[in-house]
């Protein structure tokens, strides 16, 4: 009787909430007569809860998944995850939803390139440039217009990030022709990485942590979609951020695939994380290592608990990897004629980077780079946003440290110890001592390891980089605070303790984020949408006065 009641109430409610969005200009509702974004939304917010209780059935799909424990959580879990993307969608239209400011469109000008059959882009370079005889110094490129940091060689502009978003948009352009931006490419890629990453804890909730409270999963799942610098980097979403998003979809991607590979083994789950794997390296080189990396935990599981399949996994795998480093070898040869050169080299950028490629990589800058990643911190304001990151507050001592061509004032980041605490919890994944996790932890230990130390030795760091090391940490994070979890159980008042410490790390370190987000942006906010910032700096000034 009750879940019959609950039914007529559920289509009574959407019916309801469909029906004032339908008539909400003769009730008063709106001022508008057009239907706006919101008012779409909750017209059809209203149709599904109308037809999901008018379908309701105690025994058909939707009755088992809200009558068990696992529909419950894949559920809470979708709605949790939606709330999150229009999130995305709020930060990457600066609060205007319907209107994307744009940024850049360099990963559209190569799929155009593509799509005609050419690798340089049909941007022609200015007269002026091609005649200087140095073009590469920037002081000989004054008053000459040039497509900022574009790789140019033989007369021509090409790209030094990596083609793998291109090659997806070349496809994407077969049937919508018009300019997409590198910020939707952002926004599609950071969903897509935050989807992934949800399935990734879902998967490892089912077979390792059973017994994990759903609102804990839940947090989890928040977690990864909210750390900085997601926001951060879908508030000014260009080319830059766009190649780093681009790995780290394909990456995560790849890790979903063959952690799900290692739970129940099978060819076309490896083979689909050698291509994520592939592409991840195809948007974003640095990956190449943890990518190695994981290619070698595979040979390992593959003879140790696959004896008879071993090398059709290890084939369903490299196979891809295989290909794609083929393809991008040409890819290089054919632009530049030699493999190793991915155009960095030919860069027109601020400095000369043509002259000092080879001080790119460095173990001098290391120093530098642990205090930037892990421990700069922010600074402090009275007004709102009441944080903003900082180019450098490192210790006195350092500043007489110039390694080669380190740029120590590149641009501001919060060290991820200070913006991001929830994180230490990362130092528990290993305290768990069943073996059937063992080649998960190991997986992501090793790779973000290697992803870590590759920023080290990197001449420049920013906060967008961070991006690069954040999912696989975050999993490893959330991973560790449900392991301190079930290891504290037989103790209720230390795990009582232990999970308050938690959720006030992961409030601290979701709100961070969003303030980081807006005062490294606050211009861009201010050009594009004043009145939000005004709204907000004099709400929340008022209210903490």
């Amino acid at each position: 009787m009750m879940r019959k009641r609950e039914t007529v109430a559920g289509m009574i409610l959407g019916l309801a909430a469909a029906g004032s969005m339908f008539f909400a200009y003769q009730l008063g509702l709106d001022n508008n007569t057009a239907w706006g974004s919101k008012r779409i939304t909750l017209f059809l917010i209203g149709v599904i809860i109308f037809v999901t209780s008018l379908s309701y059935r105690e025994d058909n799909l939707i009755g088992r998944l809200f009558n068990s424990k696992r529909g419950r959580l894949y559920l809470t879990a979708t709605i949790a995850g939606s709330g999150i993307i229009l999130v995305y969608a709020w930060w990457v239209s600066l609060g205007l939803w319907t209107n994307w400011p744009a940024t850049t469109n360099y990963y559209d000008l190569l799929a155009t390139a593509f799509g005609h059959g050419q690798l340089a882009l049909e941007v022609e370079p200015d007269p002026a440039l091609l005649a200087l005889a140095d073009p590469y110094i920037p002081d000989n490129r004054q008053g000459i217009p040039v497509l900022w940091d574009a790789s140019l060689y033989e007369s021509k502009y090409y790209l030094y990030w990596g083609p793998a978003p291109a090659l997806v948009l070349t496809l994407v352009k077969l049937f919508y022709a018009k300019e997409i931006g590198d910020n939707l490419l952002t926004f599609a890629f950071i969903t897509g990485m935050f989807v992934f990453l949800a399935l990734i804890l879902l998967e490892i909730k089912k077979n390792y942590f059973s017994q994990t409270p759903r609102r804990v999963v839940i947090f989890g799942i928040m977690f990864g979609g909210l750390i900085n610098p997601i926001l951060f980097v879908l508030v000014n979403p260009r080319v830059y951020e766009a190649a780093v998003a681009s790995g780290q979809f394909f990456f995560t991607g790849g890790l979903y695939w063959l952690f799900t590979a290692f739970n129940r083994p099978s060819i076309p789950r490896l083979a689909l994380a050698g291509i994520f794997f592939a592409l991840a390296v195809g948007s974003r080189t640095i990956l190449v290592l943890p990518v190695a990396f994981l290619t070698l935990v595979v040979l390992i599981w593959a003879v140790k608990a696959n004896r008879a399949k071993t090398f059709a996994f290890i084939l369903a795998l490299a196979l891809p990897l295989a290909l794609g480093a083929a393809g991008y070898a040409w890819y290089n040869y054919a632009r530049f004629g030699s493999v190793a050169e991915f155009g960095y080299s030919y860069q027109l950028t601020g400095f000369n980077i043509h002259e000092t490629a080879g001080q790119t990589f460095s173990l001098t800058y290391v120093p530098l780079n642990l205090f930037k990643t892990l421990l700069n911190p922010f600074e402090t304001k009275t007004s709102f946003p009441f944080i903003r990151p900082t180019l450098w507050a490192g210790p006195s001592w350092f500043y007489g440290y110039r390694p080669k061509i380190y740029y120590l004032l590149a641009e501001s980041i919060t060290g991820i110890l200070v913006g991001s605490p929830f994180l230490v919890f990362a130092f528990i994944t290993g305290l768990r001592k069943k073996q059937d996790i063992n080649w998960i932890s190991t997986s992501l230990i090793g790779s973000t390891l290697l992803i870590f130390l590759t920023l080290q030795i990197f001449f420049y760091t920013t906060m967008r980089y961070l991006l690069d090391l954040v999912p696989a940490l975050t999993l490893l994070a959330v991973i560790g605070f449900w392991q301190g979890l079930h290891l504290l159980k037989p103790r209720r008042l230390a795990q009582y303790l232990f999970a308050i410490l938690g959720a006030g790390l992961w409030a601290y370190t979701i709100l961070v984020s969003f303030l980081l987000a807006f005062s490294s942006n606050l211009q861009r906010f201010r050009t594009f949408n004043p009145e939000l910032i005004q709204q907000l700096t004099w709400t929340f000034n008022n209210l903490l006065k």
